[in-house]
């Protein structure tokens, strides 16, 4: 009976030092994240017959936690080729809008995703 208490102890904190210690902390949440694609006007003058395409990132970020998170730079790659957007300061509740660099593409239907989200705690 002992050992099992012991042993029931011994669980206990290894999950309080796991959820407190060592488990990922939510800090933001990106919603109505959406991709979008423009195609560039063309002009009979103009030296380019084909018209280039470009793409961006929009959305909302919201900071669920109860810290402030600073210097906030969300990296995308659209193409391979890097889009980012850098908000200064968000604080606890506050949600803001954001739109990345513009990315001029190479083809048609590029892979995009979003690499990183990098911050810092205050």
């Amino acid at each position: 009976m002992k050992k099992f208490l012991i042993f029931l102890v011994l669980i206990a904190a290894c999950y309080f030092g796991y959820y407190y210690f060592l488990k990922e902390k939510i800090y933001y949440e990106i919603t109505q994240e959406s991709y979008s694609k423009q195609r560039e006007s063309v002009s009979i003058e103009g030296p380019a017959i084909n018209p280039r395409d470009f793409a961006h990132y929009e959305g909302t970020i919201k900071n669920v936690s109860d810290k402030t998170l600073r210097n906030i730079v969300i990296n995308y790659l659209i193409d391979a080729q890097p889009s980012s957007v850098t908000i200064d300061k968000l604080e606890p509740g506050e949600v803001k809008e954001f739109r990345s660099s513009d990315v001029m593409l190479q083809h048609m239907d590029p892979s995009h995703y979003r690499k990183e989200v990098t911050f810092d705690i205050e």
